[in-house]
């Protein structure tokens, strides 16, 4: 994917603006303005074209210069071309990083182990980042895109624990009575799985009481079927991806270890299948925490955040600087905000508006609030909590309403990411939320 040998790469891609296309175009030999014309290209923003020798062979690449299509355009060219590449000019709207990491994106296909494009890259540390960025991502996205008849909870835990990946890291390995006792709100939605449940708890440190760690935690449901209250079927189609909150979590600890060489870092990852049996949980069953706080079913297909609640509250008992999770969570937040821009919650204002600034540069998540007024649409006559407003309204909000809930401290800074870790290409997997968060720690945890 990338190489700092440039004799690997021979072929040149260069960027033209609009602005400047007419005066280099006179700079061309005629064979390659004819192609230019008769390819109708004009260096638009976003556009592409592929100039041969006379030969046939592939000789030059232009992309058309824009802001809000640079990236889109190196990833849509890595993805459909083969061959080994340098850039020969500066993208003026884009940083070069943004650059690479558009071309690793591109690069991607599922368990592809067939030739990849190479880019070159001058620079031997960066050249090593985005070796290892791209095999955090791609490692994401096959999760992501595997059946679930290929990654249930227990083969979900053995890719992890089996990868080169992990190799340094400190496991926590847990019983099967050990998970139930530690996390029963997710034995709740398991159980109901021939496959029991798992956690993926991993610590990049030894860690002393005195120690106030980084906590990443993503939502693992290897398959959700909605349970009792079952999916229709075209809602339910995809739910292959419904762990995709811990395939971002998970790259995101590889990448913040990368990064952050002094910051300890945990990671929880509950991991079960919402699937119907006569075990599963119904609407009307009221289960407890570890703290004790008790969550009445109003729907069992609001099954995520019952494991994030174990999540949080096991990630509060590290005495945590920060709390980040990840979750495909709610149809509401995709409702409001589409497929591509995840909504976020955060309690905390100095760090929110950090993620602003970021979000100046370039927009890749949405604020949305935490409004406790709210709170008593979740709230149950039988027990402390309702996992479920029914109403039909603020969905998103109500459930990281719900997630604030088991939070041992307010003081304790906390990001909720409402994801949809999708894409609706050919290429399925995608990790929102994954990049800014990254851009986060870099700036901010150093």
């Amino acid at each position: 994917m990338f190489t700092n040998d440039n004799t690997e790469c021979s072929t040149k891609i260069s960027v033209i603006s609009q602005s400047k296309f007419d005066k280099w175009l006179l700079t061309q030999s005629s064979f390659t303005k004819n192609w230019a014309l008769s390819n109708n290209f004009k260096a638009e923003s976003g556009k592409i074209l592929k100039i041969p020798y006379e030969d046939g062979r592939l000789k030059e690449v232009i992309l058309g210069e824009g802001a809000d299509k640079n990236l889109e355009a190196i990833s849509a060219f890595s993805a459909s071309n083969i061959g080994n590449y340098y850039i020969s000019s500066k993208f003026a709207k884009s940083k070069e990083s943004e650059i690479y990491k558009a071309w690793a994106w591109g690069n991607y296909k599922y368990q592809s182990k067939s030739k990849k494009n190479l880019l070159y890259i001058k620079d031997q540390k960066e050249l090593e980042f985005l070796t290892f960025y791209s095999d955090c991502i791609n490692f994401s996205r096959d999760l992501i895109n595997s059946p679930a008849n290929k990654l249930n909870p227990s083969t979900y835990y053995s890719k992890i624990k089996n990868n080169n990946l992990f190799k340094s890291f400190n496991f926590i390995d847990y019983t099967e009575k050990e998970i139930n006792s530690n996390f029963p709100l997710t034995c709740a939605v398991g159980k109901s799985s021939s496959s029991k449940p798992k956690v993926i708890e991993i610590t990049n440190r030894k860690l002393s009481k005195k120690d106030k760690p980084l906590v990443i935690i993503g939502k693992g449901v290897t398959f959700d079927t909605g349970g009792v209250n079952i999916k229709p079927g075209t809602s339910m189609r995809n739910m292959k991806k419904d762990m995709g909150g811990s395939a971002i979590a998970i790259s995101l600890f590889l990448l913040a270890n990368y990064f952050l060489k002094k910051t300890k870092i945990v990671l929880i990852a509950p991991i079960a299948e919402n699937a119907i049996s006569s075990k599963s949980m119904r609407p009307g069953d009221v289960y407890s925490s570890v703290s004790g706080k008790s969550v009445e079913i109003a729907h069992t297909d609001a099954e995520g955040r019952l494991l994030l609640a174990d999540a949080i509250e096991k990630a509060s008992s590290y005495n945590p600087c920060m709390i980040i999770d990840f979750a495909t969570l709610t149809g509401a937040a995709r409702v409001a905000l589409g497929e591509d821009l995840p909504a976020y919650f955060c309690n905390n204002e100095t760090f929110a508006k950090k993620i602003e600034n970021l979000n100046k540069e370039k927009l890749r998540c949405w604020r949305l609030p935490l409004y406790s007024p709210y709170l008593f649409k979740i709230k149950s006559q039988v027990a402390d909590l309702s996992n479920a407003s029914l109403d039909g309204m603020a969905g998103s909000i109500t459930a990281a309403l719900f997630l604030q809930e088991f939070l041992k401290s307010p003081n304790i800074p906390w990001f909720h990411f409402d994801t949809f870790a999708w894409s609706q290409d050919s290429k399925g997997a995608a990790l929102q939320g994954l990049d800014i968060m990254s851009d986060f720690l870099r700036k901010n945890f150093n």
